[in-house]
């Protein structure tokens, strides 16, 4: 089996404040919406027993076709909203710096775990997905819709890289990463990462 992790299509600029959602809550563009239409092909031979989508509509509009064409309800679980960034979402880099200085270095030098002032640590938002991720039936394939951070948090957590590493990664809109389970030796393989159709 496989758990195949799909960041979000390319999100609209712009103020997007939903209640209820601590973030912006941004729709996907139009050439978001033509990589959520190509992803149907991809997944077209695949048998999908479920769909996982973060709390935020481009996560759900980016695999909305998908799930459509499988004829499945994607299940909302915020265990894969995107790492919580805190009171900086709004801030410039300038400020940041200026107000957290001991976070902006922490960021920049990447060689221990580090909270975003206000919000997690990478090894909290590990431990939501990784809640998601290890209680799904390994002997079938599921779907994540996610984010960016999450999905290199991880890839970290699978390749036992502590989550601050996990800058060491990219990826895409509306990419693919897949992580397939081997029985026999009991463990996860990353056969591809950062799969852009």
């Amino acid at each position: 089996m496989s758990i195949y992790v799909v960041r979000h299509a390319e999100k609209q600029s712009g103020d997007f404040h939903h209640e209820g959602l601590k973030f912006n809550d941004q729709p996907i563009t139009k050439a978001g919406m033509e990589s959520a239409r190509r992803l149907v092909a991809f997944f077209s031979p695949i048998d999908i027993a479920s769909i996982h989508v973060s709390e935020y509509l481009r996560t759900q509009q980016t695999i909305a076709f998908v799930a459509e064409s499988k004829g499945l309800v994607p299940l909302v679980d915020r265990r894969i909203n995107e790492i919580d960034i805190g009171v900086i979402e709004e801030m410039t880099d300038t400020q940041v710096e200026e107000q957290y200085p001991d976070f902006w270095a922490a960021y920049h030098t990447r060689d221990h775990e580090f909270r975003m002032p206000g919000g997690e640590t990478g090894y909290e938002a590990q431990k939501r997905i990784r809640s998601l991720f290890d209680s799904l039936d390994r002997t079938k394939n599921h779907i994540l819709c996610t984010h960016e951070g999450l999905t290199r948090i991880l890839l970290c957590s699978v390749l036992g890289l502590p989550a601050y590493r996990r800058h060491l990664f990219s990826i895409d809109y509306a990419s693919i990463t897949v992580f397939e389970y081997l029985p026999d030796f009991h463990c996860w393989t990353v056969p591809k990462v950062n799969m852009v159709l």
